[in-house]
């Protein structure tokens, strides 16, 4: 419990009463929010509404709250209905702390605070204004690392939950309603999606072959210790399977088993087997939830975050596909165990992620990247969750990839571009995105936008990880006719992103025939 507790919801759902028996049973200073500003401002919450107005009031609880958060020592902080309201402070506090929403249905939240005057925002609202209230706050409500229904559970029960959330510790991406987290750690994978899917109809687990003979039985038992009705579908392994005809034969094994819209489904592999799972709970009965169970370095550190799901067609990967947010992805770095060495050829997303958002642990990467190929699991649970961390942020501030979230593609184009050539699984995505990380560092210092001595830290660093950096020897001439499949392209021209520093990402239009010319000049 490293970071603050911050307990959120609607007025009335029980966040200080929680929130006292949480900070007594952690043994850690408990904050009621409003209780701070009445004592800073020497007045009521009622009273500060009506000569200030709503909107001082919220200027007071984002000053005391960014104090709170500023302090940094373990705590547990009640919230006001509407101190997460705007979506900055949002994102803030989901980055600066753990957020646990406490819902309630508005009848049960109508009884405890009937007769209430402290609450201004009550104020001559019946049954029908609270539940409109609830609705224009349930987007916000939903950006939370956890959220509980209270019902009828007693005050220690929900404590208990909140608790246990806390512990955890899990990574929040903010997608509206679709909102999720992500847990990283080790040895706890099967026994918690079994709990996740308690209740529903049916349970799909999707896996691959090799995948399935490992750890397939472990998910179908942990299942059946919870009452719940599962069956297996096994796609063969490789990135030459992640196509049209898996999907269909998925969408033919949830028929036969009678998976309906109360089913859920569970991909447990690397990124093929969960890109193709998230795909089809997206498009199975119009969409069912799903949880993503990485195995792969891979999966861990890219495909696990963002809810991009697709397939490949020949000569274009992953054109075909749907933003589908998983309920939960689940990072065990024991699944790591058994991935053979060429799978960590996934370090260049590493890499990549820390140019992106995380200079500090691109120098720690450099100088420890000793402990990765030792396989010091340790070391590499604090890597995936940092990149976790970072491409979390990108994600919850660009869903849909309308801005900064195209840096993620950082490598990615003429990486791609040179993986759809060689023919896929004849080049390892992960080596594929390393040399695509040498063209854009290079094609940067072309354009002046990169630095030489940030291109050679790059290309050092990807060649002690037992990265390829040569392109002298790739099919350039043949990627370069690729270019134009890429996604990022818009007419004649192609959106590159590029490096100008650790942290600093800038995007260029570039035309077509241009970055064509480049990639060739490469060799």
């Amino acid at each position: 419990m490293n970071r603050p507790l911050l307990l959120a919801g609607f007025m009335g759902v029980g966040k200080s009463t929680v929130g006292r028996i949480v900070a007594s049973d952690a043994g850690v200073p408990f904050v009621d929010l409003d209780e701070e500003i009445v004592k800073a401002t020497g007045k009521s919450i009622a009273e500060i509404f009506a000569e200030q107005g709503e909107q001082r009031f919220r200027q007071l609880e984002r000053e005391h709250l960014g104090r709170v958060l500023s302090a940094g020592a373990p705590k547990v902080v009640a919230l006001g209905g509407g101190a997460l309201l705007r979506r900055e402070v949002r994102l803030s506090a989901l980055q600066r702390a753990v957020v646990v929403t406490l819902k309630a249905d508005p009848t049960t939240l109508v009884e405890r605070t009937e007769g209430d005057t402290s609450r201004p925002l009550l104020a001559g609202r019946d049954l029908a204004g609270i539940t409109e209230l609830m609705d224009l706050r349930a987007g916000a409500y939903a950006e939370a690392h956890e959220s509980i229904d209270v019902g009828k559970l007693a005050p220690s029960e929900v404590a208990r939950r909140v608790f246990e959330v806390w512990q955890r510790d899990p990574v929040a991406v903010a997608a509206g309603p679709f909102s999720y987290s992500v847990d990283v750690g080790q040895g706890f994978a099967p026994r918690r999606a079994a709990s996740l899917v308690r209740g529903a109809s049916k349970v799909v687990l999707i896996t691959d072959k090799t995948v399935g003979a490992l750890y397939g039985q472990k998910y179908l038992d942990a299942f059946a210790a919870v009452g719940a009705s599962a069956s297996r579908f096994e796609l063969m392994p490789g990135e030459e399977h992640k196509n049209a005809q898996s999907l269909s034969d998925i969408w033919q094994h949830c028929l036969s088993v009678g998976a309906d819209r109360k089913s859920w489904i569970v991909g447990v592999g690397g990124g093929v087997a969960t890109d193709v799972a998230g795909f089809a709970a997206a498009t199975w009965m119009r969409g069912v939830p799903w949880i993503s169970v990485p195995t792969t370095l891979l999966g861990m550190v890219d495909a696990s975050v963002g809810g991009k799901t697709a397939v490949d067609l020949p000569g274009a990967k992953n054109c075909v596909g749907a933003f589908w947010q998983p309920s939960r992805v689940l990072c065990d770095v024991d699944h790591l165990g058994s991935e053979p060495a060429t799978g960590f050829a996934a370090l260049s997303e590493v890499v990549k992620t820390a140019l992106i958002g995380d200079p500090a642990l691109l120098d720690k990467l450099e100088a420890e990247s000793g402990r990765i190929l030792a396989r010091d699991w340790a070391f590499i649970s604090e890597v995936v969750r940092r990149c976790v961390v970072v491409k979390a942020r990108v994600v919850s501030e660009d869903a849909r990839e309308l801005g900064f979230r195209a840096a993620l593609n950082l490598g990615h184009t003429v990486g791609h571009a040179i993986e759809a050539c060689e023919g896929y699984g004849t080049l390892s995505h992960g080596e594929a995105v390393s040399l695509g990380l040498v063209a854009a560092m290079r094609i940067g210092e072309q354009l002046g936008i990169t630095d030489q001595t940030l291109t050679s830290r790059v290309v050092s660093l990807l060649d002690s990880l037992g990265l390829p950096v040569d392109l002298s020897e790739q099919p350039l001439e043949a990627a370069a006719k690729l270019l134009g499949h890429d996604k990022k392209r818009g007419g004649d021209s192609v959106r590159f992103v590029f490096c100008a520093a650790p942290g600093r990402i800038e995007f260029r239009k570039l035309g077509l025939s241009e970055l064509q010319q480049m990639v060739r000049q490469l060799a």
